[in-house]
């Protein structure tokens, strides 16, 4: 079972990454492509040529005469190619230049130009492989006419999908749209890790024992010094397998304490975990809790809750830099920003105490908190707009509408804290008093409504931020 929930892990990080690279649907669809062939070969043996003669619609000629047909198709389809290759390199120095370099990610994960570039790709492999399929003691009238009539389609699908690129890159470079993107994988990361951390205490829920919220202040971690799991590199955590830990730590009795989450960096031969008891722990357990920390070059949004903020953060910043000056799409970050801090808010934290079936306590690790990401989220932006009260006006009403998701008392201390943030950045910039009374006034407005009765905040459900 241990061994199959590692391959899980394995496969979604891998998928992961195949999902926003340009090779893997070109590959897929070229594999496709020569399976197509053969099975088109296996139509033309079996449909003789004189029932397609008088037929407009399929391509006749000799074996020579298709051959060649099919070779200039190819050789056409592969100068085309290039022109698509020069489209595509447009919105990536745009997107790297004016959003930023890791926004790449959202174009490269683009369904559409995947599509593209695999219909050139596949049309390509079709006719030479049609071409080197063709059978050479066939009877010279008796050419591959289904075969070539198939590879002149997929000509003209290539043709038309050039077509379709041209029109998706200019819906695709505009701004709502990359932040839309951005947006959406932010809201699939945060219910994703919650629906993952929950399904860890599933088990034991379901067994009828207390849960883990119960038994947090009943249970602690040693005093004694534990056994040091060290990284094997430097990097950033890109992932921590946490049912793996949970595994390991009940079949050896074990108790961990995870020091670094997911987006932390580490350098090589840093303590990542400490574990109890520490003369418990051999060499080759603590390989596998070692083997629980997936590291890498750079963060990802895919298991990364702070990351995925920080992309829409740092496309709002980059747009209220002096050399861009758009405010509308910073605007639209924070309404996508604001989406996914209520999101959040209604998946309520993670407890960092996790149990076993048994209601032991197994391993204790820091999860994000909506401190964190409230920070994250408007501290860059809020300074950046210092001096746009349209931006710092909008702060306010984004605010409001994650107000409406939580009547936790410390969540609105926390939403009090960046309003009266907002106010004093408005008191120290360069606006005029007439903007600086205007965020004095809504920002006054805003607090009474934090402070009143948690009824007037929303008719949602109760959201509970602590365990």
């Amino acid at each position: 079972m241990k061994i199959r929930k590692m391959r899980n892990f394995t496969t979604r990080h891998n998928w992961d990454r195949l999902r926003v690279s340009f090779w893997f649907a070109p590959a897929i669809m070229s594999v496709g492509a020569l399976l197509l062939v053969w099975a088109m070969n296996w139509v033309d043996v079996r449909i003789p040529n004189e029932i397609l003669e008088n037929s407009g619609l399929v391509l006749v000629g000799t074996v020579a005469e298709l051959n060649s047909t099919l070779i200039g198709m190819a050789t056409s389809i592969l100068a085309t190619a290039g022109v698509v290759f020069s489209l595509l390199t447009l919105p990536l120095s745009t997107v790297a230049s004016q959003y930023g370099s890791r926004l790449l990610r959202v174009f490269l994960g683009d369904r559409i130009t995947q599509l593209v570039l695999g219909i050139f790709a596949s049309a390509f492999v079709y006719c030479l492989g049609a071409v080197l399929t063709s059978p050479s003691s066939a009877v010279p009238s008796e050419g591959p006419e289904i075969t070539a009539t198939v590879g002149l389609l997929l000509m003209m699908a290539a043709f038309a999908s050039l077509i379709l690129l041209v029109q998706h890159i200019s819906s695709m470079l505009q701004a709502p749209n990359i932040a839309a993107g951005a947006g959406a994988e932010l809201l699939d990361v945060i219910l994703a890790e919650s629906s993952n951390k929950v399904s860890i205490m599933d088990a034991r829920r379901h067994t009828g024992q207390v849960g883990p919220e119960t038994l947090a202040d009943k249970a602690s971690l040693p005093e004694t010094a534990g056994y040091p799991i060290r990284a094997r590199q430097a990097g950033y955590i890109q992932y921590i397998y946490l049912d793996h830990v949970l595994t390991l730590a009940k079949e050896r009795n074990l108790r961990i304490r995870l020091l670094s989450r997911t987006g932390h960096f580490v350098s090589s031969g840093a303590v990542v975990a400490l574990v109890w008891p520490a003369g418990g722990v051999d060499e080759q357990q603590a390989k596998q809790i070692r083997n629980a920390f997936l590291i890498g070059n750079r963060r990802t949004p895919a298991h990364d809750v702070e990351y995925a903020f920080n992309q829409l953060v740092e496309m709002a910043v980059r747009a209220m830099s002096p050399a861009i000056n758009d405010p509308y799409t910073a605007i639209t970050c924070l309404d996508y920003i604001g989406d996914g801090l209520a999101l959040f808010l209604r998946q309520a934290e993670i407890s960092p105490h996790f149990y076993d079936q048994d209601g032991q306590l197994r391993f204790v690790f820091k999860p994000v908190t909506f401190d964190e990401l409230l920070s994250n989220s408007f501290d860059m932006l809020r300074h950046a707009s210092c001096e746009n009260v349209s931006v710092l006006l909008h702060m306010l009403d984004v605010i409001e509408g994650i107000s409406r998701e939580t009547k936790s008392p410390e969540a609105r201390q926390l939403l009090l804290h960046h309003v009266s943030l907002i106010q004093a950045e408005s008191q120290a910039s360069a606006l005029i008093e007439q903007d600086r009374q205007c965020i004095r006034t809504n920002g006054e407005a805003l607090q009474t409504k934090l402070k009143s009765a948690p009824e007037a905040l929303g008719d949602g459900p109760f959201v509970s931020l602590h365990s």
